[in-house]
């Protein structure tokens, strides 16, 4: 497991993260979301814009955000409670930033998390028994 980051650490990250979209955001957005969800080695990522006139626009994340957030992920987990699955970080202009992390629910993805994800998690980030969700214990036991 990562050394554990601090919250000072933590923020830094984060900062890094919304310098770097600040950098690479076209002209004319207000409200960028992004997702980042990952079980195991599996990731998915992405962002929806908003722009100043309302639409809205999909965006993929520069690869070196997607390590930023999984930088993050590895030095928040924790030996009893396991990594976060889900981070949902939000992006008002021009860097109000705030972010939320679900250690908990299964992931909404296309594919649900297989029983190898399940336990590709667990060996890198373990957790006890009881911080283990109900969505993942069945998917190590249908193996």
């Amino acid at each position: 497991m990562t050394k554990p980051l601090g919250p000072e650490a933590q923020s830094e990250i984060l900062s890094a993260i919304t310098a770097r979209l600040q950098m690479v955001l076209p002209a004319g957005w207000r409200h960028l979301q992004i997702d980042y969800t990952a079980v195991g080695d599996t990731v998915i990522s992405g962002g929806l814009l908003r722009m100043e006139n309302g639409g809205m626009v999909g965006v993929a994340l520069p690869e070196d955000v997607d390590e930023r957030f999984g930088a993050l992920r590895a030095g928040m987990a924790n030996p009893e409670t396991g990594a976060w699955l889900h981070a949902t970080y939000r992006l008002d202009y021009p860097d109000a930033a705030t972010v939320e992390y679900d250690r908990q629910q299964m992931p909404l993805w296309d594919d649900a998390p297989s029983g190898a994800d399940c336990t590709r998690e667990l060996e890198l980030y373990p957790r006890a028994a009881e911080f283990v969700p109900e969505w993942m214990r069945e998917r190590l036991t249908s193996r």
